[in-house]
């Protein structure tokens, strides 16, 4: 009873019952209108603790941002390139409730009869490691998806861009044209942000630079400044673009070449490991189960 009466134990609950929530409702108030739409693009783990990560991120997410500066720099740069309403506060936040998950189940290897304490502690450090892992290799998987959807739907852009400048509209009123296509993917989203940018006062230069910079695709970058010299030069955009377009065909065909060139190696250690060793028991155990009846392999 003196226990429950302790003060401190007092303190301590009347500050988790109105300071804590406070701190954090505003926390969450301000992430919600700053993060606003693009929810639907996030992956499914981090839609699943997007609240909680929320709630953990300013008493989480930031110290340990500024504790490890290099890899909170890293997001930082990623996250541009995703797309998604992400901070590298909260991408901490979403390792540590993954870390927590994984050692949740890390745990349940105790249980299993007959396993030994070493194999289930090795089992617990290996889905820990995994565990805070693994959102930062969902988000790098998701900024190459999005790079690699980028390249590939660029040239059929360009071809669309110079088209329609060649039929009497100019840069902007084509892109825009591209845009209001409403094809699904990346490209038509940035360039929408593009033609928004322009809207609030860019100039054309300006807009796709900011594009470059986010998307961070060599491709885009080099179409980027093909259109920049065009417009400083007073060359012809149209016959630019379509020459750069050819360009950028020629080099995702070499690179599908490339690719193609490398599937025999990369099929050598899959055939080894799994393929070998199944044609092996296939042919010799019905040789080896034959000998047996007979006799050969008895002496």
């Amino acid at each position: 009873m003196n226990m429950l009466l302790d003060p401190r134990l007092v303190y301590l609950c009347v500050f988790l019952a109105i300071v804590l929530p406070v701190v954090l409702w505003h926390r969450e108030e301000r992430i919600d209108s700053d993060t606003r739409g693009g929810l639907d693009r996030l992956p499914s783990l981090f839609k699943l603790f997007w609240n909680v990560a929320g709630a953990l991120e300013f008493p989480f997410g930031n110290p340990v941002a500024r504790i490890l500066k290099g890899t909170s720099d890293k997001y930082r740069k990623m996250i541009p390139a995703s797309g998604l309403p992400l901070t590298a506060e909260r991408i901490f936040t979403f390792q540590l409730l993954s870390f927590l998950g994984a050692v949740a189940i890390g745990f349940l290897f105790f249980l299993v009869p007959g396993m030994k304490a070493l194999w289930a502690w090795i089992l617990l450090a290996f889905l820990a490691i995994v565990g805070w892992m693994y959102p930062s290799i969902l988000l790098e998987k998701y900024v190459q998806w999005r790079q690699n959807e980028i390249t590939r739907t660029l040239p059929f852009a360009i071809d669309l861009i110079g088209s329609a400048m060649r039929a009497g509209l100019e840069f902007g009123a084509a892109l825009r044209y591209f845009e209001g296509l409403r094809m699904q993917g990346p490209l038509t989203e940035e360039f929408g942000k593009v033609l928004q940018q322009i809207e609030l006062g860019k100039t054309r230069t300006e807009a796709l630079a900011d594009m470059a910079a986010r998307v961070q695709v060599d491709a885009f970058t080099s179409f980027v400044g093909v259109v920049t010299y065009g417009t400083e030069i007073g060359a012809s955009i149209s016959d630019t673009l379509r020459v750069h377009g050819e360009e950028l065909r020629r080099a995702r065909f070499h690179l599908a070449e490339r690719k193609a060139a490398r599937a025999p190696s990369l099929m050598i250690l899959p055939m080894a490991v799994f393929i070998m060793p199944a044609v092996f028991i296939i042919v010799i155990t019905p040789i080896i189960m034959k000998m047996k009846g007979t006799g050969i392999g008895s002496h």
